[in-house]
């Protein structure tokens, strides 16, 4: 049993808001990728949707490992998109795993027992096992910190990074973890990546009016999608719980597909 509090349920509802509809920006993300034809646009929602049932079907049968393999997926993504904003081409892989691995351990360490609840819960699995494995994560960051330390006394525009996580820790310390988790998913990793899209959209794209469109629609049947798990899942789960398990399941299955798309695609063009 698993009860959102009020500013919780406030958070979550951040993120279905603001958070979830930047990755409707994935239909302009594919024009600005080539993907202008009818047909090939309709091949891009086709595989963008196979994909993420296929998500939810994973986690369906594997929800543990589902949630673990979200996990690495988050601290990447969160990270290369960090990397990308700082625009320096220097030290990638250290930029991206120090910044994905603050918000998420940051998460963890400061709201260690209402995390692991919460984990526990999304995997129908008892998560606190890992909690003995904690430590090497904490070395790994430390370690990651302090090479990172290192390299700002010359990369000048990683000193804004180190301030930008320490502000981070510094909130999420101080509120809920799934409140902690909504404020920077909402303003720092949203932020960032719609400015890169739009900046790219407003200078590679004529058709503006294609960019609303297909981000309003996709939004919209994301919505449409999310009220249809909740109502199906409030059959056996509280609306806490069905609320809870739609938005973290919902942005597992999205993740993949965007995470492809831009890490793997995007950035390769565009930074």
């Amino acid at each position: 049993m698993y009860e959102l509090s009020l500013i919780s349920f406030f958070a979550l509802c951040l993120v279905s808001f603001i958070g979830v509809p930047h990755g409707s920006f994935d239909g302009a993300v594919a024009a600005l990728l080539g993907y202008k034809s009818k047909k090939q646009f309709l091949l891009f929602i086709f595989l963008y949707t196979i994909i993420s049932l296929a998500v939810v079907v994973f986690w369906i049968y594997f929800p543990i490992y589902a949630l673990l393999i979200f996990i690495f997926m988050s601290i990447v993504h969160f990270g290369l998109c960090d990397w990308s904003f700082l625009n320096t081409r220097n030290y990638k892989w250290l930029i991206t795993l120090t910044h994905g691995m603050n918000i998420i351990f940051g998460i963890i360490f400061f709201h260690n027992e209402e995390t692991f609840k919460i984990f526990s819960f999304l995997s129908n699995e008892n998560f606190y096992f890992f909690q003995n494995y904690l430590y090497i994560a904490y070395i790994i960051f430390f370690l990651l910190a302090i090479t990172y330390l290192y390299h700002s006394l010359v990369e000048k525009k990683m000193r804004w990074g180190i301030v930008e996580m320490i502000v981070i820790l510094a909130i999420v310390s101080q509120v809920d973890p799934l409140t902690g988790f909504a404020l920077y998913f909402c303003f720092v990793h949203t932020a960032k990546h719609i400015k890169s899209i739009l900046k790219n959209t407003n200078k590679y794209l004529d058709n503006k009016n294609f960019v609303l469109k297909s981000t309003a629609i996709f939004t919209l049947l994301t919505w449409v999608g999310g009220c249809a798990a909740i109502f199906y899942l409030n059959n056996n789960f509280s609306f806490s719980e069905s609320f809870i398990k739609t938005i973290f399941i919902g942005l597992a299955a999205l993740t993949l597909p965007h995470m492809t798309l831009i890490d793997f695609f995007y950035r390769r063009k565009f930074n």
